[in-house]
């Protein structure tokens, strides 16, 4: 009978707590396992919170936000001052429309053509202006004039103008005048091409050519025909007075082939001559000392030219003579 009793009063017991473990500590129903699950998972608070935590009705969460992007141009309706035209966005490059494309609060700004001013009316321009969509009075997109007082001088120009950078490109064009000699037959080479007959030794020919500033080489080829001696003369010059004439620094191939084939690019200005020697055996126009007098008789009047001949022995029958100058 008395274990019975026992075992009635243990079982009344453990309801009773089951029971007091089911409400709060403020009378109400308690939050743990308000599933009946026999866990947490699931369990809900009074004020609906599923963490157990208590909010106020005015509490806005901040992920709740949404950010919008109308046009697909990927900026964002706030960073967008126009998210219903995709090209127009805080990235994008402003253009000539009237309209501010890069969301900077100006319009047109940094766009347009670069301006300059063309005082010569040849589409090129000198001084810059600035930059706009519209071509202010006067103006044209295309600079680089070296020359805006002049309407032949101008970039790509191929109108030679002596003694000026007809084209623009650093260096001004020259029309050279090369006078020339030789006894008996010879020719002439400038840069490595042969211009034409160096002339015979009573009158001389004349040459004319277009050279650009910088070094340039030239060359005379001369040989006699009787086998005797061999000699050559030039004067060259430019309109602002330049002048270069054979003389003590023109230099001579001391081994020439007789075959009639100089060495190879002797006439031109990056050939190594510290071989060749300096001319030794000459005279100005008449000197009574050499065979040709007065000759030529197409020279400049007073050229200060002299002849160049053969160095002993004077059997060699062929002549190669060069120098090098710089045009201004």
């Amino acid at each position: 009978m008395v274990p019975r009793l026992v075992g009635a009063i243990l079982s009344l017991s453990l309801v009773a707590c089951s029971a007091v473990s089911d409400v709060g500590t403020d009378g109400g129903p308690s939050t743990r396992d308000a599933d009946r699950h026999g866990d947490d998972r699931g369990d809900v608070d009074a004020a609906g919170d599923a963490d157990g935590r208590t909010s106020s009705p005015g509490d806005v969460e901040e992920d709740n936000r949404v950010d919008t992007d109308m046009d697909g141009d990927g900026w964002e309706e706030g960073d967008d001052c126009n998210d219903l035209d995709e090209t127009v966005n805080p990235g994008a490059l402003e253009q000539c429309n009237g309209v501010d494309d890069d969301c900077n609060g100006e319009i047109d700004d940094g766009a347009g053509e670069n301006w300059f001013v063309d005082a010569d009316g040849d589409s090129y321009g000198s001084e810059p202006i600035g930059q706009s969509c519209d071509p202010p009075d006067g103006a044209v997109p295309i600079g680089g004039d070296c020359a805006d007082d002049d309407p032949e001088i101008h970039p790509g120009s191929t109108v030679l103008v002596d003694g000026r950078d007809s084209n623009c490109n650093g260096r001004r064009d020259w029309h050279l005048t090369i006078y020339s000699a030789v006894d008996d037959v010879g020719e002439l080479c400038m840069d490595g091409e042969v211009i034409g007959p160096a002339g015979g030794w009573v009158e001389g020919a004349v040459h004319e050519l277009w050279l650009r500033t910088g070094p340039h080489a030239m060359g005379i080829h001369g040989w006699d025909t009787g086998h005797v001696i061999t000699a050559a003369i030039a004067h060259l010059e430019i309109s602002d007075g330049s002048m270069w004439v054979t003389d003590s620094t023109w230099r001579y191939d001391p081994d020439p082939d007789q075959s009639g084939v100089g060495k190879d690019g002797w006439c031109t200005a990056g050939f190594d001559d510290s071989g060749w020697d300096l001319a030794q055996d000459i005279g100005p126009i008449g000197d009574p000392n050499n065979p040709w007098g007065e000759s030529p008789s197409l020279f400049p009047e007073g050229s200060p030219a002299h002849w160049i001949w053969d160095h002993f022995p004077v059997d060699l029958n062929t002549q190669y003579l060069r120098t090098v100058f710089v045009l201004p």
